[in-house]
């Protein structure tokens, strides 16, 4: 069963390019717009920018930011839904355009944005699935809570390379590309009903790895705001937000996904 939660798409400039980035973001506040700055101009990168809203309530994503920054449009679905809903959402929309390949990047303001031509020329050399990566060597993370950098190192990497076959070392980290023959292959598995926190991400991964095709690791930088105390650093709740986390592990690893 397909399931694509229901979002309206703002167009803006025309394709332009064969390649699409593609942010995610809810109740960003300034973040999204100084990240959205800090990327090329239209006439000077060779990608087109979509934004996915997660039914921001801050006024964080507005239609303004089509052409204060040529953006190829928006998706946005009606209220909020989580993560996985929004990248389901951006997908199909993917799906059903010309693109050769897509960069997934989350609207925070932590991830390297000069970075996107590195995915973009895996992308070309025939790679199905880039996962940026923060540890590998040329790679950058500043003040990373000490918790999650060793649940990542010592908990999810690991697990998750043991489900995939592969070895991984950063695999919560939301800055990865696939091609679009990686998502069509996924078939209507990419758009399960049970995908509906933060498993569709992992799925993806997953998924382009057991099918066989090509996938590595690239580094990337990720930056956390220095007081943690005073700047949100994360909207996954301690608890239940971990469990979110770790449950579509346990999935993967079990062979319960399609």
């Amino acid at each position: 069963m397909k399931d694509v939660p229901s979002y309206r798409f703002e167009d803006g400039r025309p394709a332009r390019h064969p390649w699409l980035v593609y942010v995610f973001a809810f109740n960003e506040g300034t973040k999204l717009a100084d990240q959205l700055a800090r990327m090329p101009t239209p006439e000077a990168r060779g990608y087109d920018i979509m934004l996915g809203d997660d039914g921001s309530s801050d006024g964080s994503a507005p239609s303004s930011f089509i052409a204060r920054f040529g953006l190829r449009g928006i998706t946005r679905l009606e209220r909020n839904l989580g993560l996985s809903p929004n990248i389901k959402a951006g997908m199909d929309w993917t799906l059903k355009q010309g693109y050769k390949g897509v960069v997934l990047m989350n609207g925070n303001g932590r991830d390297g944005v000069e970075g996107v031509p590195d995915f973009l020329k895996k992308l070309e050399e025939g790679y199905g699935y880039v996962q940026g990566s923060r540890f590998l060597s040329g790679g950058l993370h500043e003040n990373t809570p000490g918790y999650r950098f060793w649940a990542i190192r010592l908990v999810h990497a690991p697990l998750f390379s043991l489900a995939a076959g592969k070895r991984f070392t950063d695999t919560t980290n939301g800055f990865r590309a696939f091609s679009t023959a990686a998502l069509r292959a996924m078939g209507d598995g990419l758009f399960s009903p049970e995908f509906q926190k933060y498993e569709v991400e992992q799925y993806m991964a997953w998924k382009t790895v057991r099918l066989g095709l090509r996938s590595c690791e690239i580094p990337v930088a990720r930056r956390y705001p220095a007081d943690t105390k005073t700047q949100q650093f994360s909207k996954i709740r301690p608890g239940i937000g971990w469990w979110e986390m770790m449950k579509p592990l346990l999935m993967l690893l079990t062979r319960s996904y399609p």
